[in-house]
Formats: structure tokens, C-alpha cells, sequence
């Protein structure tokens, strides 16, 4: 089980001075409510939360249809009926993450640890004992805010983050990560990744998402759909010769438990950055298709990777 630490489990104040102009107060409102929803007993916050995220899947076309075009690239030999029942799926894991993320707001992290198994702690721990930084690499599953307080709470990890557009919402989260986690690193602060990855410290990446070629998107495939992804794990592990290793989280379908599993350090091409990246994309299409409605298909990962591509979304 996961070791807890109680300095951790303790909410520090946040100054909401700055925030409470009239356009804060639905973003206010929304946290007074996952406030609310936290004072319920775990097991009834996450039924609610697999109906929430029933509900939301017919409220918002626009992420649906989303959804949906991803899936059938994913798996192209579903069936219509099969991918709606994926989608159904994946909106109900959705839902359960929200209110994993209003329990780790409001409540303390303790409320979750009998539920938390992390397995291959050793690969971690043999791997920072060597002296080089490690990349813990992960795809974006909906376990992503329950990860980071499990791992945080064992491990001194600075996370890479995309900073939210609400000022709010984007301060709240780096608040009540910063609970769990030793630095938020934004996405496009590379030196700051360096600098952590060669004294030897843990820095926690997801590099699954369109990224353009501005930000150091190189052309690559995922799911068999040409798109472009970030080269920065196999720019910085070469700048660093970090360690490399894949980290699967997986959350049982009623939330009763979940499983972190740590896996052994993967060798990436240090002679060719498209290579590698592309080791990235296949390493995460080997984790998500054996949990697929567990990966986060609401964002559009298959953008066109050139003007004369045809855009899947519009």
C-alpha cells in the first residue's frame, strides 16, 4: 500500500482575495459544489460520479463528437455500437476522476491510501539510486490528479503541467497539486526540466498530446493516423541521460481500487529524435488499448499534422 505522509495531508490557505469579482463566481461556485460533494462518503462521490459523467456525455455534443472520432481512429474495426459503448464508458471514468479530484481538494489524502496499490516502487527506487534523473512517463489517463498525491505522497516528483486558461481554476489546481508535489513545471519550460533531471531529481511527463511544430511537434503516427507530437521526452532524456520509465495507472471500474504500476527503464533512439518519439507513441497505444476507457480521448490528439491534411473535427 501507499505510504502516507500526514505533512501532506493538510490544506494550506489560498488567497481567494484576487478572485472574488463577478467573473470568478462560477468557477467559485463549482469548487463550493465539489466542496459539497467531498462531504459524501467516497463510494457514493464515485457513483455520482460514473452518473455525472453519464450525463455530461449527453450534455456536451461538441466534446462527444470528439470523443467519437477519436475512438473510431483507435479502433477502426469497432462496430457504431461498440464505440458508443467504449465512449459511454470513458465519459464514466471521466466522471469518477472529478470527483477523485473534489476528494483530493476537500479531503485528505489518507481517505484513499487502503484503496492504492503501487507496484515496481523498486525500479523507481534502483533507478534514482543510480544518480540520474528520472522521466516517469504517462499517457493521459483520467487517474492523472489521483497519481500525482499516490506518487507524491512516496516520492519528491516535480510534474510537467498546460496551464488552464481560467486564472482561477489555473491557480486553485496548482495550489492543491503543489500539496502533493515538490515543483509544476509549464510544459514549455524546458530548462527547468533540465536543471531538476541532472541533479538527479524525478520529473513526471505526459507528452501525449498535439503539439504544433512551433512548440516541437515532429510528424509522427498514433493509432495508424499521421500527427504531430512532442519530441521533448527524447530531447530531454538526451540532454539529461535521464532514466525512462512507463508508469500505468489503472482505476477499477467502480473505483474500489487502483493499481499504479511502475514499469522498468526503456531504451530510447539517442541517434534519430522522430524515432524516439515515435517509441513514445507506440509504448503509449500498447498501454491504452488494454484500458480504453480510462484514457482521456475528450482532447483532439489526431489535429492534421499539415494544412493539406483534412481536419477529423470539423
Amino acid at each position: 500500500m501507499v505510504e502516507q505522509s500526514s505533512a501532506k495531508d493538510t490544506e494550506t490557505g489560498f488567497d481567494w482575495r484576487c478572485y472574488l469579482t463577478p467573473k470568478y463566481w462560477p468557477t467559485l461556485l463549482g469548487f463550493f459544489l465539489f466542496w459539497l460533494l467531498s462531504r459524501l462518503p467516497l463510494n457514493a462521490q464515485l457513483s455520482f460520479g460514473r452518473t455525472l459523467g453519464s450525463l455530461l456525455y449527453y450534455a456536451i455534443p461538441a466534446r462527444r463528437k470528439i470523443t467519437a472520432t477519436n475512438l473510431s481512429f483507435a479502433f477502426p474495426d469497432d462496430t457504431p455500437t461498440q464505440l458508443a459503448t467504449l465512449s459511454k464508458r470513458v465519459y464514466r471514468h471521466i466522471g469518477m476522476a472529478a470527483l477523485e479530484t473534489a476528494s483530493l481538494w476537500f479531503r485528505p489524502w489518507s481517505l484513499f491510501t487502503p484503496r492504492v496499490t503501487i507496484t515496481g516502487a523498486n525500479f523507481l527506487d534502483d533507478a534514482l539510486a543510480t544518480g540520474n534523473g528520472v522521466i516517469l512517463l504517462q499517457a493521459h489517463f483520467s487517474t492523472i490528479e489521483l497519481c500525482g498525491a499516490a506518487m507524491g505522497s512516496r516520492w519528491p516528483i516535480a510534474a510537467v503541467y498546460d496551464t488552464p486558461k481560467n486564472p482561477l481554476y489555473a491557480a486553485y489546481l496548482l495550489h492543491q497539486r503543489g500539496r502533493h508535489l515538490v515543483e509544476l513545471i509549464e510544459n514549455r519550460d524546458i530548462r527547468k526540466m533540465v536543471k531538476r533531471l541532472k541533479k538527479g531529481g524525478i520529473v513526471w511527463f505526459s507528452p501525449d498530446q498535439a503539439v504544433s511544430r512551433a512548440r516541437g511537434g515532429v510528424d509522427t503516427t498514433y493509432f495508424g493516423q499521421k500527427v504531430l507530437t512532442s519530441s521533448g521526452t527524447a530531447r530531454i532524456q538526451k540532454m539529461t541521460k535521464a532514466l525512462v520509465l512507463p508508469f500505468v495507472p489503472r482505476r477499477s471500474e467502480d473505483g474500489s481500487a487502483y493499481t499504479l504500476e511502475i514499469l522498468p527503464p526503456i531504451t530510447l533512439d539517442d541517434q534519430n529524435i522522430e524515432s524516439a518519439t515515435q517509441q513514445v507513441n507506440h509504448l503509449f497505444e500498447s498501454q491504452i488499448v488494454n484500458q480504453p476507457e480510462q484514457y482521456f480521448w475528450v482532447h483532439k490528439r489526431f489535429k492534421p499534422p499539415a494544412a493539406n491534411y483534412p481536419n477529423p473535427y470539423k
